[in-house]
């Protein structure tokens, strides 16, 4: 179940995933739902929603089955910790002015959500700003996090045992790239973010052999494509990037398994 405003909503896709917090390993939850329209009358542009966290958000529990009964709250479009309500996708991505998470169970399985709250639309009169909605889904529990996070403003190279070693060689370029498209978002571009390109250039010494890596950012800052020498003997995945410039986290969750 789906309802925005007073118009109700199919869910046709759930997923919710967890990563770790570097600073205390605690759980980020991100959250994405798809729904469309139940009626056929509704205007075209408003039949398809997609409601997610784009950057997650820090539940404060090292185990996912703590999650139960938990709420987070947001009375503005961020927290105290500057963490987002939400986005919404109707019309064009907009932020959620306010809202509310609530995990209603945990199971091996599933977890239940609820969410509510207020978003941004910017269609009509009718939905505009502030449009309240509310959903209730049942999402399968995955597979909790093999990654290990690199935070690239508090360092570059990532240990992930005696032997193997990761270094990030080029940050300032994926800095200068983010702060380029921030700038065309505040001159009202709304496809600035889909405008982010940058090749990040990254360096494995595995065993006392170093083999060089490249991580390719096209219309995209949340996932890229990973090539590495062909003699490295590992498979290095970074399975997404998430961008926080005002608390100066841009985190690569990194995942390096034998090939």
């Amino acid at each position: 179940m789906f309802r925005l405003r007073d118009y109700e909503y199919e869910v046709t896709s759930c997923s919710v995933a967890f990563d770790l917090d570097p600073d205390d390993q605690t759980l980020c939850m991100f959250i994405d739902i798809d729904a469309n329209a139940v009626s056929e009358d509704m205007e075209y542009e408003l039949r398809s929603i997609r409601l997610y966290h784009n950057n997650g958000f820090r539940t404060g529990v090292k185990n996912v089955k703590y999650l139960k009964g938990r709420t987070f709250k947001w009375t503005e479009e961020f927290n105290s910790r500057d963490e987002e309500a939400g986005t919404m996708y109707v019309v064009e991505h907009e932020n959620i002015s306010s809202g509310t998470i609530e995990i209603v169970d945990v199971t091996k399985e599933s977890i239940s959500i609820k969410w509510n709250g207020r978003a941004n639309i910017y269609w009509d009169d009718e939905f505009g700003e502030n449009v309240p909605f509310e959903t209730e889904v049942v999402a399968q529990l995955p597979v909790m996090p093999k990654e290990k996070v690199l935070n690239g403003f508090k360092k570059t190279v990532i240990k992930f045992d005696k032997k193997t070693e990761l270094e990030l060689l080029n940050f300032q370029d994926f800095v200068n790239e983010v702060e380029r498209c921030t700038e065309l978002w505040r001159r009202d571009d709304r496809h600035a973010w889909e405008k982010f390109n940058v090749v990040t250039q990254w360096k494995m010494t595995y065993d006392g052999e170093e083999y060089l890596g490249q991580a390719i950012y096209s219309g995209s800052t949340w996932k890229c494509e990973v090539i590495f020498d062909e003699r490295c003997q590992l498979n290095i995945q970074i399975t997404k990037t998430t961008l926080d410039s005002y608390s100066m986290k841009h985190n690569f969750y990194i995942i390096v398994e034998p090939k």
